[in-house]
């Protein structure tokens, strides 16, 4: 599995060297879209089917990944209506991610609202005894530079730091680039596994 996941990243890499890249504010706008779309087919999964997707039985719920993989592939709903995202299943980290079509994956996390995170392996994750649950649609491996004029745009702070842990876009510098999270809506705990 290492060496499957050493090679989808090093294939990014290339990718990103090696081809003409966006201007930066064509990917920051590009990258929006993309938090806001995903933050969206959460919304329409969870009004079609009366909840959001299950924790992931693949990692502690402390950390409130959820099953992105539910957006795209029906896990048995009778009301399910998706696909919700026109993304593939073709990233190998179990549940928590699916592939991005730019960058690496893309992930979904229930948070406990107004807590400090930058990274869903922070537990910070919503339990059942949480007073309000706050979803978040993260991308993983944005350039830096991206996060923190996207943090600019929807937080209003310009920082230049590494990582941001409050407001509505949360991001962390990875060693290739960086997650950026982008906080939605406030729902409740999903049922369990």
């Amino acid at each position: 599995m290492l060496l499957g996941l050493t090679a989808i990243v090093g294939s990014t890499i290339a990718y990103h060297q090696f081809t003409d890249k966006p201007s930066q504010a064509d990917q920051v706008q590009a990258v929006l879209n993309d938090l806001e779309t995903v933050l969206d087919a959460a919304r329409q999964y969870y009004l079609d089917n009366g909840a959001l997707p299950p924790i992931t039985s693949d990692t502690e719920p402390e950390f409130g990944y959820l099953n992105i993989n539910n957006l795209i592939a029906n896990p048995g709903l009778k009301t399910w209506r998706g696909p919700y995202l026109p993304y593939d299943d073709t990233w190998i980290g179990g549940e928590q991610y699916i592939s991005h079509p730019q960058y690496i994956a893309t992930q979904l996390l229930l948070k406990e609202t107004n807590s400090a995170w930058v990274r869903g392996s922070s537990p910070t994750g919503c339990q059942t005894t949480s007073s309000s649950c706050s979803l978040a649609a993260c991308i993983w491996l944005v350039p830096l530079e991206v996060a923190q004029e996207i943090n600019h745009i929807v937080d209003g702070e310009v920082s230049l730091e590494s990582s941001d842990a409050k407001g509505t876009i949360r991001y962390d510098q990875a060693l290739l680039g960086s997650l950026i999270c982008m906080i939605g809506d406030n729902y409740p705990m999903p049922p369990g596994k």
